[in-house]
């Protein structure tokens, strides 16, 4: 009896050595900021989204608290009720426009909502910037997302901002090695929807119930989101990261040049015809259509070494394919276009600035930093407030 006194004894010593250095480990953890939490749900539409109410430090590239409303955006608390003679504008991107390496009021969407707020064709109306991007969506997610969970919020104007980088290889099942996301395919000339993600295993545990529960617990422990994260990077350190990030920079420079293979021009005729359908989409709810061509980090690197290595490996004179491709095709379909690349280049010029990039990743590559948001937004606002008629533009940028 007094052996097993004992070992009790010493069992509850143990378990509450090991409960209190547990503690320690969270505490020093929030101290130091280290945060992985799980921002993502699935969507039987797109794959995947933002998860409603979620809340989070953000800290992998950048640092931000992020805010995901009850809706699933990023755009505070904005129900998809109009208010009477508010313009509205709803943003479709990626990772760009999600912009997680940002504070909310440092996004493109906040910017561009304080630069059209000064556009005189507004003519004083309150304007409403909707974020609807999400990390990963290639332009078919992005039309889905229009269809699905955008048109509720009537928007007077539609932005999709394109990201050449990666959104002609997420569009295309050949070229994309993340296969959890509906594709289209391009047959006879029409668009064909392919969900067959909705049978894909990792698609089918991320909707488990046991997948809600580790997720909302690990989104509340930091400890766990270090050991989730260490697990991750271990399983996919040699794997294409379907952010697109950093993930295989040959593959996405290419996008930067014409096409050198049969694949390759296939998944920009899908582009194009995915554009052309997200500009009927928004005609069809009643909105114009804008597109908006977003910089890589190479296009706009204040260092032109950078920029003619890059030229090099890919035997071009400079590196506005894409832009030229996109402007081509607003013309021939009527719709504007706003080319980014060419003047936050001869700004990143003008004044040295890096527009990419952070402190804790590595200036000069990745996404937006600040500076590149309120840029982007401030030419983006101009572009619009001139196709509303306006005289006058917000702001000149410094540029």
């Amino acid at each position: 009896m007094t052996r097993l006194k004992s070992a009790t004894k010493k069992l509850a010593l143990l378990l509450a050595s090991l409960a209190l250095g547990l503690i320690v480990a969270e505490v020093c953890l929030r101290i130091l900021g280290v945060s992985y939490p799980l921002p993502y749900a699935p969507d039987e539409f797109c794959g995947t989204r933002l998860r409603p109410g979620f809340e989070g430090w953000w800290k992998k590239e950048g640092s931000a608290f992020v805010r995901i409303n009850r809706y699933g955006f990023r755009h505070g608390d904005r129900p998809p009720a109009k208010a009477p003679d508010t313009l509205r504008v709803a943003v479709l991107g990626d990772s760009y426009i999600e912009a997680f390496q940002v504070s909310d009021d440092e996004t493109f969407c906040a910017a561009l909502e304080r630069e059209l707020s000064g556009c005189s064709a507004v003519g004083g109306r309150p304007v409403e910037v909707l974020n609807f991007g999400v990390s990963g969506y290639g332009t078919a997610q992005e039309l889905l997302m229009l269809k699905h969970h955008v048109r509720a919020y009537a928007p007077d104007i539609v932005v999709l901002v394109f990201f050449a980088g990666n959104d002609v290889r997420n569009n295309s099942w050949e070229l994309e090695p993340y296969k959890v996301r509906p594709f289209f395919r391009l047959e006879n000339e029409s668009l064909t929807l392919d969900n067959s993600f909705h049978e894909h295993a990792d698609y089918v545990k991320a909707r488990s119930k046991r997948t809600e529960w580790k997720v909302a617990l690990i989104n509340r422990v930091r400890l766990l989101q270090l050991l989730n994260e260490t697990r991750n990077n271990w399983r996919h350190r040699a794997a294409d990261d379907p952010t697109g990030v950093r993930g295989q920079p040959g593959i996405d420079e290419l996008a930067h040049a014409a096409p050198r293979d049969a694949t390759w021009e296939r998944a920009w005729e899908l582009t194009e015809r995915l554009i052309m359908e997200v500009d009927r989409e928004a005609r069809r709810q009643g909105a114009e259509f804008v597109l908006v061509s977003a910089t890589n980090a190479v296009q706009v690197n204040p260092d032109r070494a950078v920029r003619e290595a890059s030229q090099e490996r890919l035997q071009v004179d400079d590196l506005f394919y894409a832009e030229r491709r996109l402007q081509a095709l607003g013309r021939t379909n009527g719709f504007p276009t706003v080319d980014l690349a060419e003047p936050m280049q001869r700004y990143a010029d003008k004044h040295g600035a890096f527009l990419h990039g952070f402190e804790n990743t590595k200036l000069g590559e990745g996404h937006w930093n600040a500076a590149g948001h309120r840029l982007a937004a401030q030419i983006t606002a101009e572009a619009i407030c001139a196709s509303l008629g306006s005289e006058e533009t917000p702001s000149d940028g410094n540029r």
